[in-house]
């Protein structure tokens, strides 16, 4: 889950110049949408989805980059580096800005605890060898995480450039290794990533709707192509490779772990993917709790009298963490608790869907309407499912 800086909500200006913009660009898609989710995600899918998942990382892919791709092309060359909440508002109104921050201030603080409670089930899966029962056993060890990442976020210090750069790769090499072992082993039904009593349909739906917070990042087009001022095709060529990026560490992640399944896993190496696990997550939770203060902070009236977020708004998003959190404690709780990001994914992304079709051309307006009708879609069918979980 990554936030374009507040550097891009600057005015539009003139575009640096960049030599390889499509590559500019695909760095910057699939370092938006490579994070936590890395090592989140795969086993999370795995319980719900089983021997489809290949198939729900494949429409995953497939819809955000669509998503992407309508995004870049709405930005290009109508407004300068922007967040989605700052090309939502430029094009649709105020409203639409602050509707956009506002599910998304909320959304960060449900993926922490989501985050946070699957570092605890890494850690309890270390102890046991198999994922524990779903319950309050690992309530205190993701409230520990979160109390880490909360004290650092509100710390004077911050995270070096290279540590934020280098640790999507950290990420990746250590979610290959969890999945080369298949770890966490099989976390079916009534644990902590997947509730118990649901259809396989139902198991479908969830794990596609829970990849929204894998997918939280495809918007970073809003800020990365107006950047480098490339042409249409140029530009469409950067998202395609982004998207190919995230389509290889994904799928590719996924297919490993489905060669890695029954592969036993001794006590030494459990303890070390569980603690690098944490410790690369509690990382993911310290920045992310300061993006979701400084969201919360552009919701004030007067937005531009104070873009740094107070200590008492980061404890307070840490406050919400810690709620969800408590929520969390069920059977499935971690996807469920994914669900926040999603929605707000689908918020965010619709309302930027909307904006093609008023200020798009032909072609642009019909690729909005048409992608809006498949997140409407999505979103109506998905329901139904999702209802009993």
């Amino acid at each position: 889950m990554t936030e374009p800086p507040d550097a891009f909500d600057a005015p539009a200006g003139a575009p640096a110049a960049v030599t390889r913009p499509e590559r500019a660009i695909a760095g910057r898609v699939a370092g938006g949408v490579l994070g936590a989710g890395l090592l989140v995600m795969p086993p999370v899918v795995t319980a719900l989805a089983g021997g489809a998942g290949l198939l729900v990382w494949a429409a995953h892919v497939l819809l955000g980059a669509s998503v992407a791709l309508v995004l870049a092309e709405l930005v290009r060359a109508r407004l300068g580096p922007v967040s989605l909440a700052g090309a939502a508002g430029a094009l649709l109104g105020t409203w639409a800005e602050r509707t956009v921050d506002g599910v998304f201030a909320v959304a960060f603080t449900a993926g922490q605890a989501a985050i946070a409670w699957f570092a605890a089930t890494a850690l309890l899966t270390a102890a046991d060898g198999v994922p524990p029962a779903a319950g309050t056993d690992g309530l205190p060890l993701a409230l520990g995480v979160l109390t880490v990442g909360v004290a650092g976020a509100l710390a004077p210090l911050t995270l070096p450039a290279a540590l934020l750069r280098w640790r999507p790769w950290a990420a990746g090499a250590l979610a290959l290794a969890c999945a080369v072992w298949f770890w966490p082993a099989d976390p079916g039904p009534g644990t902590a990533l997947a509730p118990s009593g649901l259809s396989e349909p139902g198991g479908l739906w969830l794990a596609l709707a829970a990849l929204f917070f894998a997918g939280v990042g495809w918007e970073a087009v809003t800020a990365a192509v107006p950047a480098v001022g490339a042409g249409p095709r140029r530009t469409a060529a950067g998202v395609v490779l982004g998207a190919a990026c995230v389509a290889v560490a994904y799928l590719g992640l996924a297919a490993v772990q489905g060669r890695g399944a029954g592969t036993p896993v001794a006590a030494p190496a459990r303890w070390v993917l569980a603690v690098a696990t944490a410790a690369v997550l509690t990382s993911y939770v310290l920045t992310n709790v300061r993006t979701a203060a400084r969201i919360a902070a552009r919701l004030r009236p007067a937005r531009s009298a104070r873009r740094t977020p107070t200590p008492w708004l980061v404890l307070a998003v840490g406050a919400a963490c810690c709620a969800f959190a408590w929520a969390g404690a069920r059977d499935g709780g971690v996807p469920l608790l994914l669900l926040g990001p999603a929605a707000a994914a689908l918020v965010g992304y619709a309302l930027g869907t909307v904006a093609a079709v008023r200020h798009g051309g032909p072609s642009l307006r019909a690729a909005g309407a048409l992608l809006l009708a498949v997140l409407a879609g999505v979103a109506v069918l998905a329901v139904p499912f999702l209802s009993g979980a």
